[in-house]
């Protein structure tokens, strides 16, 4: 035993000397693949609408395909990575997502671009998955929180590129081209990963998949998120939207059950006795309900209230992940110092001030003053974000660090979701009318009237979103720091009976 023990330790620092750095780099670049995908398509929607002469109705299928299959799925790809190794599946998510984009690009359907979409998504959440958990295996806590900064950038890099690359594409190239561009990336991925990737698979490989329990978890999920996603439009007590309501919960509830009485269940609900870690995970879905309610608004207010073309629209939104990729790392580098969980909760703190400060937009506030608005806002997120994290890597063994990084991209992935409905919902009730296609070309009138209530919407969502940040700031100081842990990285850690080489 003690000869096979230390050929993993020797083995993985043979890893280390490949450079972790070079491991870090190799996974970031596939997560902002993913990242990407989900923003880089809506510039070319309105082409692929024309060219497919689609619907809007039809088209937005496209994105909803993608988000759906992507959170519902990573809980469950979370499970098996903690079972048959994270290299594997990772690699074999940038292979996936990169067949999908191919797909895509020939698709001469909408329906066969949802089924790529989804095809996308299945390698997606493998990455997403894979990506935290690699990095905290790899990295020992005096040194993970920068490094899941530096990974802040990258994710954050794909947010803010994603409108501008694709507009690019679509202007010089076609609309194809934004699905074409991530078979370079993939293979360069694929190099990547094949060269500096740890070659680790779980110990506990006897473990069986809960397929049972993934089944449910999925059809909950994805009922619960197709409620968030329609209710605006098919109303929100409409027989369809409560059928499916009541359907996802009943669904909940037999996961519920199911996983409490099965031997290895697909997640470990023993994980959320711990307070840090779950409040890392509710603080992770509540601020990102918070920034995806504020980025969904901010196009139209630009574009319509503004009168900016969309191409400085799209300038004029760059602060906002522009500052989160420059405080990212910063963040990072206090958590190690400070600990994780005071950095996240002073960067809800700020992200509360920057709420606050958003609800005194206006139509007619001069641009900068706007822009300095969703800075602040941008630095609470950008201080919240790694560090979060981090506090939730650090407290689950090595074993369920899949499952938790599967559960952080749920919960974050949720939030996107509950942000825009939540939008939508008070939109509809403060202003008697849930559409927002608003447009510049309409009759003056018509647009002026449009655009005050446009703004009295907006102001009311920017009004709640203050106590949902407090609430957030709430709950993060709540949790309980993490035990320590050793400088050593958590695959030399591992005992033989979590890790082995293949």
């Amino acid at each position: 035993m003690a000869e096979r023990s230390g050929h993993v330790e020797a083995t993985h620092q043979g890893g280390l000397a490949r450079n972790p750095w070079m491991i870090l780099f190799a996974v970031s670049l596939g997560l902002f693949m993913s990242v990407a995908d989900i923003s880089i398509l809506n510039i070319a929607l309105p082409s692929i609408a024309d060219e497919m002469n689609a619907s809007i109705d039809t088209i937005q299928w496209t994105v909803i395909a993608y988000t759906l299959t992507l959170t519902a799925l990573v809980p469950l790809f979370g499970r098996i990575s903690d079972i048959f190794g994270r290299k594997r599946l990772f690699m074999a998510g940038v292979f996936i997502l990169s067949l999908g984009s191919l797909m895509a690009g020939l698709s001469g359907s909408v329906g066969m671009l949802v089924f790529s979409r989804v095809v996308q998504a299945v390698g997606g959440a493998l990455i997403s998955t894979n990506t935290l958990a690699i990095v905290t295996d790899t990295f020992p806590p005096g040194k993970r929180g920068l490094a899941m900064g530096i990974q802040g950038i990258i994710i954050s890099s794909g947010a803010a590129t994603g409108p501008t690359l694709g507009g690019f594409l679509v202007t010089h190239f076609s609309w194809e081209a934004v699905f074409y561009i991530n078979l370079p990336v993939g293979v360069l991925t694929m190099v990547l990963a094949a060269k500096y990737l740890p070659d680790l698979r779980s110990g506990r490989t006897l473990e069986p998949v809960d397929w049972t329990g993934g089944a449910l978890f999925v059809t909950a999920l994805a009922g619960a998120l197709l409620v968030f996603t329609e209710g605006p439009a098919w109303g929100w007590l409409s027989p369809g939207i409560l059928a499916l309501t009541a359907f996802s919960a009943a669904a909940f509830v037999a996961f519920y059950f199911w996983e409490r009485r099965v031997p290895y269940p697909l997640i470990d609900l023993s994980l959320f006795r711990d307070r840090s870690f779950t409040a890392g995970q509710l603080t992770g879905l509540l601020a990102t309900v918070c920034m995806s309610a504020l980025t969904f608004m901010l196009p139209f207010y630009w574009q319509v209230i503004r009168g900016l073309s969309a191409q400085d629209a799209g300038m004029v939104m760059l602060p906002l992940p522009l500052t989160i990729m420059c405080i990212g790392p910063l963040a990072g580098w206090l958590s190690d110092r400070f600990g994780a969980d005071n950095v996240a909760s002073t960067g809800l703190g700020v992200l509360t001030v920057g709420a606050l400060f958003a609800t005194q937009i206006t139509a007619d506030m001069n641009i900068t003053p706007v822009v300095l608005r969703i800075i602040v806002i941008g630095v609470g997120l950008g201080l919240f974000m790694a560090p979060n994290n981090n506090a939730v890597m650090s407290t689950v063994p090595p074993h369920r660090r899949g499952i938790a990084s599967g559960l952080l991209g749920t919960f974050r992935f949720t939030g996107q979701s509950l942000g825009v409905a939540l939008t939508a919902l008070i939109f509809a009730l403060t202003t008697g009318t849930s559409r927002l296609d608003i447009h510049a070309n309409m009759d003056p009138e018509l647009l002026t009237v449009m655009s005050e209530r446009f703004m009295t919407g907006m102001h009311a969502v920017t009004v709640v979103m203050v106590p949902i940040a407090a609430l957030t700031l709430i709950v993060s100081l709540s949790r309980r720091r993490p035990r320590v842990q050793s400088d050593t990285p958590a695959f030399q850690q591992a005992s033989v009976d979590d890790y082995e080489v293949e």
